[in-house]
């Protein structure tokens, strides 16, 4: 099922595009090329092993202090919007936007590339998710505890004061608030691609 849908997906951004588009982006949210990567990554990693039925897209060409976590409902075509914080090693002067990714154990950035998430555990940050980097270029996200928490300078009194969220060790940080929701949306096992 998953792979007739990615398929699907990856037929509307060929160059018969039509306006069924809109049925699994109505707001125009997603940049249509980094979908079709998510989507892409999608088709090949379904293939190794269990999904969901959906799929989060990070845009980190986006300013931190936008909504730019995406999950998908594949069923519906559904979309909601998050904002999440990027490694302070991928944005030295801390203007909000991520200007470079690493993988590199050290480095404090965020990894680009398709991660599934994986189980819940309680951290320094209280409820949070392990992350399954699948790519080469996140296969360290393990090693380097690349997860998914919450944490105050992603909260929005952070954005309301500084005009831009705080930065991750390279983990996706949210507010307390849409960590529950996210955690409500979002089954284990997802895949989340993370482009710009």
């Amino acid at each position: 099922m998953f792979r007739l849908f990615a398929l699907f997906l990856l037929g509307i951004f060929g160059p018969a595009a039509s306006a069924d588009a809109k049925t699994i982006d109505p707001g125009g949210l997603i940049r249509p090329a980094l979908l079709e990567r998510a989507v892409t990554a999608m088709e090949a990693h379904t293939a190794k092993g269990r999904t969901t039925d959906k799929l989060v897209v990070v845009d980190y060409s986006l300013h931190s202090s936008k909504e730019r976590l995406f999950v998908i409902d594949l069923a519906t075509g559904a979309i909601s919007a998050y904002r999440a914080a990027h490694g302070l090693g991928s944005d030295a002067d801390h203007d909000g936007y991520l200007d470079a990714f690493s993988s590199a154990n050290g480095s404090q950035a965020s990894p680009e590339g398709t991660f599934r998430v994986a189980e819940e555990y309680s951290g320094k940050h209280g409820q949070s998710f392990r992350l399954d980097g699948l790519d080469d270029t996140n296969r360290t996200a393990r090693d380097r505890a690349i997860v998914i928490h919450s944490a105050s300078y992603a909260e929005p009194t952070f954005v309301q004061t500084h005009g831009k969220l705080g930065r991750s060790n390279g983990c996706i940080v949210f507010s307390s608030a849409d960590l529950a929701r996210f955690v409500d949306e979002v089954p284990q096992g997802t895949l989340i691609f993370v482009g710009k």
